[in-house]
This record gives structure tokens, C-alpha cells and sequence, in this order.
């Protein structure tokens, strides 16, 4: 084509385009209440239906496509064992067996008689079962122990029983200070040490259990001792915003009853899927509520300083939230939720639909202090503005919709969203904004119309770029190849619970939970067809350097049973009868001799030698006999019962424990209870196999190495390690290709309308600099990129895009009637419009949640770069092609 048909055709269609911005204009300028009246009511019924129809889902597994293959076997692994999924997990710890053994009977009590918002509750360790037949899953030796210490224990029990009071038990121990063998059922310190916290927990009047199970069958702390799980279906209610929350508010009404009294000092921590999802929610709509606020705050101060007009500002955020409603009523009729993700949407359509009521109210109020009238201003602002604004809505489109093809689901429904709301704010920009701007018409102060910029101001303005275009490009090449070599260190967090506020409770504990092997959620799952697959893959897992062990339906079968019931049968001669009559507490009351008669007993043993021990039990038994005999008789009598209810209240039920523990009976995986074959054995027949591993999986290499391993014995492993470890690949893939998406139809687009190869990299330059130099930048301030994050450098193509196009149209104009580049409107519409997304994003970094908060910090960083290179460094590598 000639140069001459050439400029006749993009004449042509530039008339075209000006005469359908006229035509458009006088129709909406004609007519403004009448546009206003059907915006606002379209407005009320749309958000009517959003807040009606408009979920959101707090689920991370779902922001990647079910279909990806990790995915599909996850889905499987839940199918066929959905007693964990949608849980949430109590972690109960007392200082005893005895307080976590209540604890967990009055939750599990409380919890159970909540039908309407529990639906089921489940203790891994509790019922009738473990009663029975715990001592089973004792190693042979520690049960012939147990058994050698229990038996020689018999003349305790004996005597006990003779007179089961505080004053008969004193007695017990006071013969055993005295004597060479005593009685009593361990070690005499051991007994003196328990008694001394006893005494001091009197003296301080606060509630103290002396532990019998500890001191009588050797038990120590740990899992399944002092640390008990309860795990608990709760019923969802998934009409309403936050499902959980009925269910949540029960739990934490019996959490708050079980520790009003005796058991105050129990820990009851909060996790699993339910919980953290139900505390993310709560983050979210705080981060939502602090972004907006602060977007707000920033936003004005940023239109007030580029209009200096109320009548300006108040358009533009009436214009903003009539679109944003527009916008939310859209993601609730084509997605119907929003994620975790696509939930930021909202800060991101304020910044960038502020972004184009900038250029458009910055060009109108321009000429309108060149003294054009109002009318002529506004026909001139649709005419000067459409084209370019129409080339940004496109872009900005295409920037997002590029996630839409990856698997990468929750950002593709952010792209979605965002995308069409692009095409929202500009419909609102070209009809309810000047249609309030024609009702409400902006009238400049003769301040504003004969104000003139100071000198240096006046230099800022300029065209300096370009005139200092040299050293910027061998200032923007240092910077570009410094950058690049800075990408190998660029760090990714694999971990999408680092993306969750670490302050709630949910966080906290399951990360105090990924201390312990034992507690660790970081498990991989394996399915096998049938007994014999199970047994062969179990070999075959626990031969991998990287697997400490593997947990199954057969770990639930003791070994050796044949000796261990015979050790059983022959303590049950020795005990059962005697356990099984023991008498209930003495009606006898505790009184001040009670605790005399033991001071003396300690006295004398610390006049034959010095024990630590026993004269610290003397120091706290004399001070509180000092405080009972200054206090009233009923007080006094108050105190010694709890006194004895402390020390003695707990022997019964470890009696009673025992007693039940003597009739274990044989187990094979028949006799196994149903609540845990099911947990175990799925009803198609499918073995559950749980795999720990032996390193701790915080580090990217060891996690990798474990799930490899893993997968050479059964290639379709999943639970959270692959859940985490995949879905980091699948978002890194989705990531390269919604970049390249956005690169490659944002380029060709622009061709097509440019129809100039050096326009279009001109264009090209400050995004691409930019993306280079905000991965640079993650690197210096140590925020690795994450599942929520690594979407901000394809969101640059379609946010930054508009900058350029903007400079890019200007320069062109600039060629023949404008001699101060960044004095004209575009420039001041892109530093402002660029400004107030770049606060927008910039509000999402003070929010509590880290996914928020990151993301926010990289598209700042990011949009703020792209403003420097459009600003600068594309003028100055322009330089060229124009006359300074």
C-alpha cells in the first residue's frame, strides 16, 4: 500500500471512529437525568441479585482446574474416605492424662448433643475399644514392666482401700519416709514431687490434679496421653456468606464451658480445613474492608490534587461505584463466587476505573481552562479520549483474559471478572460520567485559569526526558542487564499456608502441628487394591530413605498377642479382684491434724539427712498450714476437701481404667470397630496408607525428593505434600502461559491498530522493562513469588499496556503543537491514573492476610515501574522521532 492510500485509510477510519464518539456523545449529553435514572436503577436491582446470589469460596484446592491429574486423585482419596474432609480438628492438651482424658469426655459429650450444627464427632483414641485393649498396643516389654510395677504396687491398693482418704493415704506415705521399702507404688521422690505441686497449687487456691496414671502405670506426655484429638463434621451452610459460622460458634461455646472450671488450664487448639477456611474468610473480609478504606482515602487525595474539584471527584467515584456494582453483578451471573483470588478484583476495578475517568476528566477539565465551552469541551474529550481509552479497555481485557485457557482456575475467574469489568468501566466512563459532568458542569476558579507554574515545575514538565535521552538509555541498559542477572535468585513459596494470616489460631496450630512426626498433616496418602497390594506396597514404602514410616489398618492389630494376654491374664489374678472392689472416698473428712501429722512424718525424715526434695514439700506443706490457721473454719474445711479432692479425686478412674484394661481381648481386623475399618478400609475395598516422612518437608528439595520416592511405588500418591508441590508446578506453567498469552495478543493487537512495528515496541518497552525489573525486585526485598503473587506480571500487560498507548498517542501530537510533553493531559492522566491504581494496590499490602498483602506489594511496585518507564525511559527512546 502507498504512503498516501495508507494515510487516506487511517483517516478514514479515525473519521469513522470520531463520528461514532459524536453520535454517541450527543445522545448521552442530550439527555443526562435520563441516562442517570436508568444507570441507578439498573444499578439497585443488580445489586439486589448480587447480594442475593453472590457466594464466596474460601477453598484453596479449588483455584486449580479439577481435572489436572494430581487433582483427580485427590478427589478420588476423598471419595473414598470422606470422614476427613470438610473437618475440623480439636488438639486437646492437659498437663495430665486425666485433664485431657476429661477434656476430650465433656467436648466429645457437648458436641454430640448439637445436632443442629455437629454432625458428627469422632475421637481417634477414645470409646470402649482403647479402654479395653491398651495395653495391647504396648510394646512386650513395657507391658511386662507395667506389669512388674503394678504387682509390686498390690500392698498400696491394699491399704488404700482399708481407708481411701487423705488421711489414710498421708499415712501410707508417712510410713514410707520412714521405712527402707515402702509401699507405695514408684519411686518415693516421684510421689514427693507430685505432692509438693499439690500443696503449692492449694496455697495458691487454683485447680491441680494429681496424675495416678502417670505415676501408677508410667505413663509420660505426648500424643494420646497429654495430647488428644477430637475430629468433628460440622454442618455447612452454604446459603449463607460464611458457612462455618454456626458450627464455629458451637465449638467455641463447649471449648469455653469445658474450661470454666476445673479444667482452666487445658489447651484446646483449633484446626483442619473447615477452621482455616472459615479464618481465612474472616481475614479476607477485614483485608477487603482495610484495602478498600485505604484505596479510598488514597484515591481522593490523588483526585483532589490532579482536579481540584469536588464536582470532578464526586463524578468520577459515583461513576467507580456504579461500574464496580455493574462489575459484581457480572461475576455473579457468569461464575456465581468468588475465590480467594478473585476476590481482590474489587481494589483492582477501583484502580484501574479510576485510571480511565482520569483521562477523561483530566482532558475535559484541560480544555476547559483553554476557555472552550462546556459542550465543546466534552464532544472534544469523547473525540480526543475514545481511541486511546478503547485501545486500553482492549488491552487491559486481553492482559486478563489470558489466564482464562490455564488451569489455574482462580485466577482464570479473576480474569473474568476483572477482564469484563474493564469493558464496564468504560461503558460507565463514556455515559454516567459525562452525563453527571453535563448536569454538574465544572466551572474553574480564575485562580485555576490564570494559575502558572513555577519555574522548576515548569522544568519538570518539560520535555526532559528527551533532551536527556542518552544518558536514560545508558542508564535503562545498566538497569535492564543488572536485573537479569538477578533472576536465578528469584525465590518461589511452594507453601499456600504461608498465604494465610499467621496470627489465627487455625495457622498457628498446624504449623505447631508440622513439629512433631507423630502431629504432622504433611503425610502423602497411597490406595491399595486389596490386603495383599497393602502389605507389598508398605514394604516397599518403608524401604525409601526419605519415609520414617507407614501407617495402616494392620498397625491397629497388635503383635504378639498370645504373650501379651498371657501377661494380661496373670496381672488381672494378681490385681483384678482387688481393683474391682475398691472402695469408693471415705466419708471421713481431712482436717488440720491430717496435714500435722505429715509435717511432723517430713520433719523427722530431714532430721536423719537432707532431701531436696521432701524439704520443699515440707517448705509449701508449712506455709499453707500457716494460711489454714489463720483463716475461718469453714474456709479451712473448704480448702482441705479440695486439698484431698486434688490428690485423691483422680485415683477412682485410674482404678477403674485399669480394672477395664485387664479385659483386653484378642483383635483381628474383623473385630476391629467400624468407625475405624472405615477410616482405613474405604467401601470399595480400597486400603488407606499413610506415609510419614522422615524430613521436615518446609524444604523445597526434601519435598520433592519424598513425593519422587514415593511415586516409584505408586505414581498416584497424593495429600497435601503433592497437593502443595503440584499445584506450585501448575501454577508456575499457568503463570509462563498466561504471560505468553498476554505478550503474544497484546503485541499482535497492537500491530493491528498501530499498523507500526516501532510504535508497537515503543509501546512494548516500559511493560516489559517493567516485568523485568519487579521480578529484580523481589529478589532485593525478599518476597518470593506465591500462588497468589505470581499473577502480577501478566496483570502488568493489561494494567501497564495503557501508559504506553497513552505516551505513545501524545508523542504523536507532540510532533506539531505541544512542546511540553509532561504537562499535557495524557501525561498528567497517566502519572494520575496510574497513581490511584497504583495506591489500590498499594492499600492490599497493609492487610493481615500475607496472600493479599504480597500480591498488593508486587503490582505497586510493579504499576509504579511501569509509570517510571512510560513516563521516562519510553520518551527518551523515542527521542528520536520527534523535534525537542
Amino acid at each position: 500500500m502507498s504512503k498516501g492510500k495508507k494515510t487516506a485509510t487511517q483517516e478514514a477510519r479515525t473519521s469513522f471512529l470520531i463520528r461514532l464518539m459524536h453520535g454517541w456523545e450527543s445522545r448521552v449529553l442530550t439527555h443526562p437525568w435520563l441516562v442517570l435514572f436508568v444507570a441507578l436503577a439498573a444499578c439497585g436491582v443488580t445489586l439486589q441479585y448480587t447480594m442475593k446470589y453472590l457466594t464466596v469460596n474460601t477453598n484453596t484446592a479449588d483455584t486449580l482446574s479439577t481435572e489436572l491429574p494430581f487433582q483427580k486423585n485427590r478427589i478420588r482419596f476423598e471419595t473414598e474416605f470422606p470422614q476427613d474432609v470438610s473437618t475440623v480438628v480439636l488438639l486437646v492438651e492437659g498437663k495430665t492424662p486425666e485433664q485431657a482424658s476429661d477434656a476430650v469426655d465433656a467436648l466429645q459429650q457437648k458436641l454430640a448433643g448439637q445436632p443442629a450444627t455437629i454432625e458428627s464427632v469422632y475421637v481417634p483414641d477414645g470409646g470402649d475399644f482403647f479402654a479395653r485393649n491398651g495395653l495391647l498396643y504396648l510394646n512386650l516389654e513395657d507391658l511386662e514392666k507395667v506389669s512388674r510395677d503394678l504387682s509390686a504396687a498390690q500392698p498400696f491398693f491394699g491399704r488404700l482401700a482399708e481407708d481411701n482418704s487423705l488421711d489414710g493415704f498421708f499415712g501410707i506415705y508417712a510410713q514410707a519416709l520412714d521405712a527402707k521399702e515402702s509401699d507405695l507404688p514408684v519411686e518415693l521422690g516421684a510421689f514427693t514431687r507430685r505432692l509438693d505441686e499439690a500443696f503449692r497449687a492449694a496455697l495458691e487456691q487454683r485447680p491441680y490434679r494429681l496424675s495416678w496414671q502417670q505415676l501408677i502405670m508410667g505413663q509420660k506426655e505426648g500424643l494420646g496421653i497429654t495430647k488428644r484429638f477430637i475430629v468433628i463434621r460440622p454442618k455447612l451452610f452454604f446459603e449463607e456468606l460464611m458457612p462455618a459460622a454456626k458450627a464455629m460458634a458451637t465449638i467455641d461455646r463447649a471449648i469455653d464451658d469445658i474450661r470454666a472450671d476445673t479444667l482452666s488450664d487445658v489447651q484446646v487448639r483449633k484446626t483442619g480445613e473447615v477452621v482455616l477456611e472459615y479464618e481465612e474468610m474472616l481475614t479476607v473480609q477485614e483485608s477487603v474492608t482495610v484495602a478498600g478504606l485505604v484505596s479510598t482515602v488514597l484515591v481522593c487525595l490523588t483526585l483532589w490534587l490532579a482536579y481540584r474539584s469536588f464536582k470532578l471527584m464526586f463524578a468520577t467515584f459515583l461513576t467507580l461505584g456504579m461500574g464496580l456494582v455493574f462489575s459484581m453483578g457480572f461475576a455473579t451471573l457468569a461464575i456465581g463466587q468468588l475465590n480467594l483470588i478473585s476476590i481482590s478484583f474489587t481494589v483492582l476495578f477501583i484502580g484501574m476505573g479510576d485510571a480511565y475517568s482520569s483521562h477523561f476528566c483530566l482532558r475535559y477539565r484541560e480544555l476547559i481552562l483553554r476557555g472552550m465551552p462546556q459542550r465543546a469541551a466534552l464532544r472534544e474529550t469523547f473525540a480526543s479520549t475514545g481511541s486511546a481509552l478503547l485501545l486500553c479497555t482492549l488491552t487491559a481485557a486481553i492482559g486478563l483474559y489470558a489466564f482464562i485457557p490455564t488451569a489455574y482456575s482462580g485466577v482464570a475467574e479473576l480474569g473474568i471478572i476483572a477482564g469484563t469489568s474493564m469493558f464496564i468501566a468504560l461503558a460507565t466512563t463514556f455515559t454516567v460520567l459525562p452525563a453527571i459532568m453535563n448536569i454538574l458542569p465544572y466551572k474553574p476558579s480564575r485562580r485555576a485559569v490564570q494559575h502558572r507554574p513555577r519555574a522548576l515545575t515548569r522544568a519538570l514538565l518539560s520535555n526532559w526526558p528527551m533532551r536527556y535521552a542518552a544518558p536514560i538509555r545508558i542508564l535503562t541498559l545498566i538497569l535492564g542487564v543488572a536485573a537479569a542477572a538477578l533472576l536465578s535468585r528469584i525465590m518461589i513459596d511452594f507453601n499456600p499456608i504461608n498465604l494465610r494470616d499467621p496470627s489465627t489460631e487455625s495457622v498457628k496450630t498446624f504449623k505447631y502441628l508440622l513439629k512433631s512426626r507423630d502431629t504432622s498433616p504433611m503425610t502423602l496418602a497411597s490406595l491399595a487394591s486389596n490386603e495383599e497390594d497393602a502389605h507389598a506396597r508398605i514394604r516397599r514404602f518403608e524401604e525409601l530413605a526419605s519415609v520414617d514410616s507407614v501407617r495402616s489398618i494392620f498397625d491397629f492389630v497388635p503383635d504378639r498377642q498370645d504373650e501379651k494376654l498371657a501377661a494380661i491374664a496373670d496381672l488381672a489374678l494378681v490385681l483384678g479382684p482387688q481393683l474391682q472392689n475398691f472402695p469408693a472416698a471415705s466419708e471421713a473428712k481431712p482436717n488440720l491434724q491430717t496435714l500435722e501429722k505429715l509435717h511432723a512424718a517430713l520433719r523427722k525424715r530431714l532430721d536423719k539427712s537432707h532431701d531436696p526434695d521432701v524439704a520443699a514439700l515440707d517448705g509449701s506443706l508449712e506455709r499453707l498450714l500457716e494460711q489454714l490457721r489463720a483463716s475461718p473454719p469453714q474456709a479451712v474445711q473448704d480448702r482441705l476437701d479440695a486439698l484431698e479432692k486434688s490428690v485423691l479425686g483422680g485415683l477412682r478412674k485410674t482404678i477403674t481404667h485399669l480394672s477395664t484394661s485387664l479385659e483386653a481381648e484378642p483383635i483381628t481386623l474383623d473385630s476391629l470397630p467400624a468407625d475405624i475399618r472405615e477410616r482405613w478400609i474405604s467401601k470399595d475395598g480400597l486400603y488407606r496408607l499413610q506415609i510419614f516422612p522422615r524430613y521436615d518437608l518446609n524444604d523445597l528439595d526434601k519435598l520433592r525428593e519424598f513425593i519422587q520416592q514415593a511415586q516409584t511405588v505408586d505414581p498416584d500418591v497424593t495429600d497435601l505434600p503433592v497437593t502443595y508441590l503440584e499445584s506450585m508446578n501448575a501454577v508456575i506453567v499457568a503463570f509462563a502461559q498466561a504471560f505468553g498469552t498476554a505478550l503474544g495478543a497484546i503485541t499482535l493487537l497492537l500491530l493491528l491498530i498501530l499498523r507500526n512495528l516501532k510504535d508497537t515496541l515503543l509501546v512494548l518497552l516500559p511493560l516489559l522493562l517493567a516485568s523485568l525489573f519487579t521480578a529484580a525486585v523481589t529478589v532485593l526485598i525478599h518476597v518470593p513469588f506465591n500462588f497468589a503473587n505470581i499473577i502480577a506480571l501478566p496483570l502488568l500487560f493489561g494494567l501497564g499496556v495503557d501508559n504506553g498507548i497513552h505516551m505513545a498517542h501524545r508523542l504523536h501530537y507532540l510532533k506539531s503543537t505541544h512542546d511540553a510533553l509532561l504537562d499535557s493531559s495524557e501525561a498528567k492522566g497517566v502519572f494520575y491514573g496510574a497513581l490511584t491504581t497504583v495506591f489500590s494496590f498499594a492499600s492490599l499490602a497493609f492487610t493481615p492476610h500475607p496472600g493479599m498483602s504480597s500480591m498488593g506489594i508486587l503490582l505497586a511496585i510493579g504499576l509504579m515501574l511501569s509509570l517510571v518507564c512510560a513516563l521516562i525511559v519510553l520518551p527518551a527512546f523515542a527521542a528520536r522521532r520527534v523535534k525537542v
